[in-house]
């Protein structure tokens, strides 16, 4: 063979053996390697050419994997945070009040509670008849000390009362006699998530749902005309006991809101 005509054959042979290897190594390209032609430029006849990574499904979930973890915390991190809760949220205390806060409190309290106790000893027991419960106290004590409270508005105070009563009469009914102590707990929470429902939340009606349960069969009120009188009426007689006194006092206004 020609030395020239041999030196043309060894040239193409190594031309192939390039090419094959160039296609070897573009086989070889990772996958989530896309090249996407950028033509935002369109005054020139240049394409230019950029990679966008593309991630495979893979790679997606190992990262949902880890932001899963970090969510995810010990027993004892859980502990920690629990009672880190226990230091309260550094808050001040209210400001103590005026002197003439305190008359104000004590007087419409006294009035209050004396006239429901007046109905009830007076009027009301001779004709076997209950006009006085336990949870007037409470009432009195936001209504009177605390008269800005919305716990302490007339829809809350008549409401809340109410609602608690009908609630512990119900339950009385069906758990009374079987299991006290599940017809207690039962009408207490009952009564606090139906408050808080109709928006009449008033923390002495869980006093008033409590004691429809305890309280004596042969006592007056120990049935459905609990709702009536002692609670609707009493808390009535509240109501006009906190109106009127409440208003005598210059830096007072009594309700904040009606419904």
């Amino acid at each position: 063979m020609h030395p020239q005509t041999h030196h043309i054959v060894n040239e193409h042979g190594n031309n192939l053996q390039r090419e094959e290897q160039e296609q070897k190594e573009i086989g070889d390209e990772p996958d989530d390697l896309v090249e996407i032609p950028d033509i935002s430029n369109s005054n020139t006849n240049v394409v230019e050419i950029s990679t966008i990574s593309v991630k495979s499904p893979s790679v997606i979930n190992i990262e949902e994997s880890r932001q899963e973890e970090k969510h995810q915390i010990t027993i004892k991190e859980w502990l920690k945070q629990y009672f880190h809760k226990f230091h309260s949220l550094n808050e001040r205390r209210p400001k103590r009040l005026q002197w003439h806060e305190y008359i104000w409190s004590w007087l419409g309290a006294f009035i209050g509670i004396a006239l429901v106790a007046f109905m009830h000893h007076r009027i009301l027991e001779r004709q076997a008849l209950s006009f006085m419960i336990g949870s007037f106290g409470a009432s009195a004590v936001l209504i009177f000390g605390a008269p800005k409270s919305p716990l302490a508005q007339p829809r809350n105070l008549v409401g809340g009362h109410v609602v608690s009563a009908i609630v512990g009469c119900i339950i009385r009914v069906i758990l009374g006699k079987y299991e006290q102590s599940v017809a207690c707990a039962l009408s207490v929470s009952l009564a606090i998530i139906l408050m808080q429902l109709t928006e009449t939340l008033h923390p002495p009606g869980g006093a008033t749902a409590l004691i429809a349960i305890t309280m004596q069969p042969g006592l007056p009120g120990a049935n459905f005309l609990y709702i009536l009188m002692p609670v609707l009426s009493g808390t009535l007689c509240m109501l006009l006991v906190a109106l009127i006194v409440n208003n005598l006092a210059t830096r007072r206004s009594y309700p904040t809101f009606w419904w």
